[in-house]
């Protein structure tokens, strides 16, 4: 089913290095301050930060931090062979098992969204592709996490126009010294609550952590 163009929701997500050389990760869906912003190994040990300092560490697995503009602070365990776990405070809202496919549980065992290949175009040199399903197994949308600056102006023709429509910001630029340039959200519909946690820590994940949410980004 097509949505109208009106009814698309986009949330892109640039990757930039901070001054303490950890990657930080930050949200947009329009002009103005960002929805949220997260940071590579916030939550770490001072060794792994001294990693990060001195440039040993450019993403990877680690305790990733998404703070909002209130101030509530979510947090991204990347782990390597293991589900990555979303959390607020000290309890788990989310944990993602990767593999051939991705998918994101709640603490009681519900499947809250899941992440598979695009079918058609899974890969490219620029980005990779994902759909992306709720709960109920409707089409949620699509994410793209972007590899090279040229990824940025990569979009499937049937969203071109739209997010023509819906862009605010720069576009492609030079490459960045990071390993991921950022993601792209396109949405059927807006999202809330622990729908929108998982989408933008999952972004983390794949960006800032490094974890492959499909076998091609293995």
């Amino acid at each position: 089913m097509t949505v109208p163009q009106e009814q698309l929701t986009f949330i892109e997500g640039r990757v930039v290095h901070r001054k303490s050389n950890a990657l930080k990760l930050s949200f947009y869906e329009g002009p103005g301050d960002p929805l949220a912003e997260a940071v590579q190994g916030a939550g770490d040990g001072k060794g792994k930060k001294l990693g990060v300092l001195f440039g040993f560490k450019n993403g990877g697995t680690g305790n990733h931090q998404l703070t909002f503009p209130d101030g509530r602070v979510l947090g991204i365990q990347s782990r390597d062979g293991a589900p990555s776990i979303f959390t607020e405070g000290d309890a788990p809202f989310a944990t993602v098992t990767r593999g051939e496919h991705a998918t994101a549980t709640l603490p009681d065992h519900r499947d809250v969204i899941g992440f598979t290949a695009d079918p058609a175009e899974p890969k490219t040199p620029e980005l990779f592709r994902l759909i992306l399903t709720a709960a109920d197994g409707a089409a949620l949308g699509r994410l793209d996490v972007i590899r090279r600056a040229e990824g940025w102006g990569t979009m499937p023709s049937m969203l071109e126009s739209a997010w023509n429509e819906h862009v605010w910001w720069g576009r492609a630029g030079q490459t960045l010294p990071v390993p991921i340039l950022g993601v792209r959200l396109a949405l059927q519909r807006p999202v809330e609550g622990v729908e929108r946690d998982v989408l933008l820590c999952a972004s983390v994940d794949m960006a800032i952590g490094l974890r492959p949410y499909t076998s091609a980004m293995s």
